[in-house]
């Protein structure tokens, strides 16, 4: 038998690819396992870099923004309490309130932004809130009366916002303000002043005893709240009243002026009022101005609503405040 007749396949049976044939297929599949990690790879990379560049800041945003709301709803709801208080005149009544430093994070990818809080500073012996008026006595003299907050009720909120607008949220001598950097402060809620349609002015005056001190981070810090004394007046009583062509000052030195103006020179109920406002203290820009943009440690002013009303009740504050 020739040889060449050993090198046919038997019949019936599949002839063995080439040791060249299978290698061909084998570096085949070896060259597309690598690809394939690299394509995979390119979508992870290009999906962390829109999320990081897009999702990720506007996600932040909406936590930064939510953490402002949070804020302020909180101060307002101290600023309401503690004006309750000083209404229902109960000594030693106490309030906790919490206030959140921390906006929510997106882990792994971003933390929470932080917070701090502590009293309004900077104008001592300036910033507070005043309420002077003038009566006849019975024997017909002259009796100058004044309630003060000195320094005044003051606690403010910095929120270091990263992707939104850094803030600060005040409890402002019993109103809450919010202002930004570069923006229009807003008065949220006003304060504890107020004129009915009888022509009847109420006022309330918080007095901090103590100062705050301070905190900042991530947590919750607590504001302590004691009632430690009220002192109320109201006018006509029995012998005094208000002297003819004087009328009730109220003069409020505060570096949100321009909240307090815009609220007061747009409620109507102060419609008939005298209200001004002027720039005091260090600082460059016109801090009385609706256009007025806020920065902190700018200047401070003083708002000065005069009213001649048919009655008049004072109520002056005193609470011990505590920060934990």
């Amino acid at each position: 038998m020739h040889s060449s007749s050993w090198a046919r396949a038997a019949p019936g049976r599949a002839q063995r690819p080439s040791k060249a044939r299978r290698w061909r297929r084998h570096g085949r599949r070896a060259q597309v396992a690598p690809v394939a990690t690299l394509l995979g790879l390119l979508l992870v990379v290009t999906y962390l870099a829109t999320y990081l560049a897009t999702t990720l800041p506007n996600q932040m945003s909406v936590n930064d923004l939510d953490h402002e709301t949070q804020v302020v709803n909180q101060i307002g709801q101290l600023a309401t309490v503690a004006s309750d208080m000083a209404s229902v005149g109960v000594i030693g009544a106490e309030g906790t309130f919490p206030v959140t430093l921390g906006s929510a994070g997106t882990p792994p990818f971003a933390g929470p932004d932080s917070a701090s809080i502590g009293p309004i500073t900077g104008w001592t012996g300036v910033y507070g809130m005043y309420v002077n008026y003038s009566l006849n006595t019975p024997t017909s003299t002259r009796l100058n009366v004044s309630a003060a907050s000195n320094p005044g009720a003051g606690i403010v909120v910095s929120l270091h916002n990263t992707y939104a607008s850094a803030a600060e949220v005040a409890y402002d001598d019993g109103a809450t303000i919010y202002a930004e950097p570069g923006g229009v402060p807003v008065m949220t809620d006003p304060p504890a002043i107020s004129l009915s349609s009888g022509n009847v002015l109420s006022v309330l005056v918080p007095v901090f005893l103590n100062p705050i001190g301070s905190e900042s981070g991530t947590t919750n810090a607590e504001v302590g709240l004691r009632l430690t004394a009220v002192q109320a007046l109201s006018v006509p009583f029995t012998g005094y009243s208000f002297r003819p062509g004087v009328p009730v000052n109220i003069t409020a030195f505060t570096p949100y002026a321009s909240a307090w103006m815009s609220y007061f020179s747009t409620n109507p109920a102060f419609a008939h009022v005298s209200i001004s406002c002027t720039p005091t203290g260090s600082g460059t820009g016109n801090v009385c101005s609706s256009t007025y943009l806020y920065h902190p440690g700018g200047p401070i002013g003083k708002v000065l609503i005069s009213v001649t009303p048919a009655a008049l009740a004072v109520t002056q504050a005193y609470y011990a405040v505590s920060l934990s």
